[in-house]
């Protein structure tokens, strides 16, 4: 009884302060709107940052030296990267594929991912995807006019990183976001109800 009778008794001193907490509202939501807009704004860094290797693998698979780009390093479990196969001779056109193999420890099965070449050049451009984190092998397996070549090198596939620290204010945000266009859809609805009762 005591907390209805403190509730009834702050309540034109809430309804006082609503123009207040419309104002404020709105500059919530103005916030979170720059917000968002700034977030994904930063979308074609990141794209931008990925065209360049993360690391660099010169092998020798057989007769063929090559470079291995990887463009995550390291990879993330159940997210595909990217990995480039460039020939140190620039004319030289090959063909072949990549073998991911579980390492010591590593409970999974070898996966298989296809090289294609890019475009009129000498890159060939795979994928790599691997479900479980832990030590992999990856095998680089070619055919070309001098015949057949195999080069490996070890990689650590890394856990799911942490949420970036913009899509965690995100989603912060979005309740009160809620909140903001209640306490405005309420005001405009009492509003409407006033001017139809000094104006039947």
């Amino acid at each position: 009884m005591q907390v209805l009778t403190i509730m009834l008794s702050a309540l034109p001193v809430i309804l006082s302060a609503l123009p207040v907490i419309l104002s404020a509202a709105k500059n919530l939501i103005l916030v979170f709107i720059l917000a968002s807009v700034a977030a994904f704004a930063m979308f074609p860094t990141f794209v931008l940052a990925s065209s360049n290797p993360a690391s660099t693998e010169t092998l020798i698979a057989g007769p063929y030296i090559i470079d291995v780009n990887l463009y995550q390093d390291p990879p993330v479990t159940d997210q595909s990267s990217e990995i480039t196969v460039v020939p140190h001779e620039e004319n030289l056109r090959l063909t072949g594929r990549i073998l991911m193999v579980p390492g010591l420890g590593t409970d999974a099965v070898e996966l298989h991912s296809n090289l294609v070449s890019q475009g009129q050049t000498n890159t060939l451009v795979g994928t790599l995807r691997m479900p479980v984190r832990g030590a992999w092998q990856i095998v680089i397996q070619l055919n070309g006019p001098l015949g057949a070549g195999e080069a490996s090198f070890p990689i650590r596939v890394g856990g799911p990183g942490a949420m970036p620290f913009w899509l965690a204010w995100l989603i912060a945000l979005t309740p009160l976001l809620g909140i903001a266009w209640l306490i405005w859809h309420q005001h405009r609805y009492r509003k409407k109800l006033l001017l139809q009762s000094h104006h039947p």
